[in-house]
């Protein structure tokens, strides 16, 4: 048996080659190990081959990953950029905007800081959506194109306000919209219990603003000095005529540092905050009067 084997080993296999030119054949003669260990070969060249061609199509969409991520790397870059040249675009417009509201508060005579009332917040851009979720770009992109038109709605109507307040200054620098002192409002214009202990009500024309004794009283508008005495009742008071028939009225004063026939400008002092006459503490009642009748000061206060 092992003979047979051995026998079959040695034996070759002849391969006869005929060309059809009519040239002589040609015979190859292998054996079966020849023939097996080239059949390995073979396999293993393939398998070679088949390795390196999947390495090379791994690597190829490696490259085409890669290429992928740095051009959304360099994508989202340039979105950044962009956003925070808005960012510094709309922070200057905002400063344009300020300032252009100061110039009309100056025109007009009004002051923020003199106004009892909070100013409402600014609101801030974040990262996160309503839903709790972290934002992309593109939604931040977004708001900020959104705020962006709003913004500029805003700038223009605050230069049509600034150009109207402009041509319209005389008119607007005599309006008693300037808080006569920084305190604290105690009593309301209308209907309101007596503060002197009785149960009736009484009409109050005016506002009680609470203040430190002493505390500069200013001019709600411009106008002209028309009454600064002690009167009965109300102590020493100042009255102020604007034109188109308004009135505004100090009362209670603890000093009057203007005369009669002075002509005032908006915002400057006229008096000190006092308790004089019938008083319950240091205030200024403020009222205005529109062609001789009282009006809710609020009506032009900021």
């Amino acid at each position: 048996m092992r003979n047979g084997k051995k026998k079959r080993k040695n034996e070759k296999v002849t391969i006869l080659l005929i060309p059809n030119s009519g040239d002589r054949a040609k015979r190859f003669s292998l054996s079966y190990r020849q023939i097996k260990g080239a059949i390995v070969a073979i396999a293993f060249m393939s398998f070679l081959l088949i390795l390196a061609g999947v390495n090379i199509l791994q690597g190829r969409q490696a490259v085409s990953e890669a290429e992928r991520i740095k051009s959304q790397h360099e994508r989202q870059q340039q979105q950044v950029t962009e956003l925070n040249n808005k960012l510094l675009e709309m922070e200057k417009q905002r400063e344009r905007i300020e300032q252009r509201q100061e110039q009309i508060r100056k025109l007009v005579g009004t002051s923020s800081s003199l106004n009892p009332a909070a100013s409402p917040s600014r609101g801030s851009m974040g990262g996160i959506s309503r839903t709790g979720r972290p934002r992309d770009l593109s939604e931040i992109s977004a708001e900020i194109s959104n705020l962006q038109l709003l913004m500029d709605e805003q700038e223009m109507e605050v230069l049509e306000l600034l150009n109207h307040a402009q041509n319209n200054i005389e008119q607007l620098k005599a309006v008693p919209n300037y808080w006569p002192v920084v305190g604290r409002i105690t009593s309301t214009f209308g209907w309101r219990k007596s503060p002197f202990g009785r149960s009736s009500q009484e009409f109050h024309d005016g506002l009680d603003i609470a203040a430190p004794y002493g505390s500069p009283i200013r001019a709600a508008a411009d106008g002209v000095v028309i009454q600064s005495e002690w009167l009965a009742g109300w102590g020493r008071i100042i009255r102020i005529s604007h034109g188109n028939g308004l009135v505004t009225c100090y009362a209670h004063n603890s000093a009057n540092l203007v005369k009669k026939g002075d002509r005032v400008t908006k915002g400057s002092v006229i008096a000190k905050v006092g308790s004089s006459g019938r008083s319950t503490g240091p205030h200024v009642h403020f009222t205005i009067e529109k062609n001789g009748k009282p009006v809710d000061p609020m009506l032009y206060l900021p």
